[in-house]
């Protein structure tokens, strides 16, 4: 079988795997790339493989795989150079919810929650809890800027109040990030489970979320800058609290 017409019941059906209300409902979402792709068959949460001629035979031993037309490819890319590779694929079930926690207040910018995605699997948070109100961790430009570092986590929506209420009840301690508060010594963190709150580009954290945290931290730098991105901000503070 191959599908040429981007008019196609399953394309259609394929594409609306990027909203996230769908995301939720169905619990599957979209992925494109070949690095992407081997990854998740890997982890064997594909269920449909949509790829060019010139890939077919790769992948024809796959159970579920269709083989597409260029414009098609074209048209189920969000790239203006695909490599004629897509997966659905369900959302994974989360692991147990071990290790240290990063806490995300209404994260807008899909470019920043995939860059603080990839860099909490590289400074060892293996948990990701966003508000309701953020971008989607299935949002395609999200799941382009986690360089597929998704597949490692556990990422979970939540009301972050009754959540960080939880996670004390549990003696996790809570950091936050208010610019307009002094910053607390962090040495008797070493060794201790710790939830970093990063709030949203333009608000900061909520105050209901802020009256949680435990200890405040700041990052210093050059007085003339007038703020740093939450994505490079937030890698910068996994990376303290990993080195401690």
């Amino acid at each position: 079988m191959k599908i040429t017409s981007v008019s196609n019941s399953l394309i259609e059906e394929v594409l609306s795997y990027k909203e996230s209300k769908i995301q939720k409902e169905q619990k599957k979402y979209i992925i494109e790339g070949l690095k992407m792709v081997d990854l998740a068959l890997q982890k064997e949460v594909v269920e449909l493989l949509l790829v060019e001629s010139k890939l077919i035979d790769k992948y024809r031993n796959f159970n579920n795989v269709i083989e597409i037309s260029d414009n098609v490819s074209k048209k189920l890319s969000d790239l203006k150079t695909n490599q004629g590779i897509y997966a659905v694929c369900r959302i994974q079930k989360n692991q147990e919810l071990k290790g240290n926690y990063l806490i995300l207040d209404g994260i807008q910018d899909p470019g920043n929650l995939g860059t603080l995605i990839r860099s909490a699997f590289a400074f060892d948070f293996k948990n990701i809890i966003c508000s309701n109100d953020c971008v989607s961790f299935y949002n395609p430009k999200v799941l382009r800027a986690t360089q597929s570092n998704h597949f490692n986590l556990n990422l979970l929506n939540e009301d972050l109040n009754n959540f960080i209420d939880n996670l004390k009840q549990k003696n996790i301690i809570i950091l936050g990030t208010l610019l307009k508060q002094k910053s607390d010594l962090l040495e008797n963190i070493k060794n201790k489970r710790v939830a970093l709150i990063l709030g949203n580009e333009g608000q900061g954290i909520s105050k209901e979320v802020s009256q949680r945290i435990d200890k405040n931290i700041v990052i210093k730098t050059n007085e003339e800058l007038d703020s740093l991105n939450v994505g490079v901000a937030g890698s910068i503070l996994m990376n303290i609290i990993y080195s401690l």
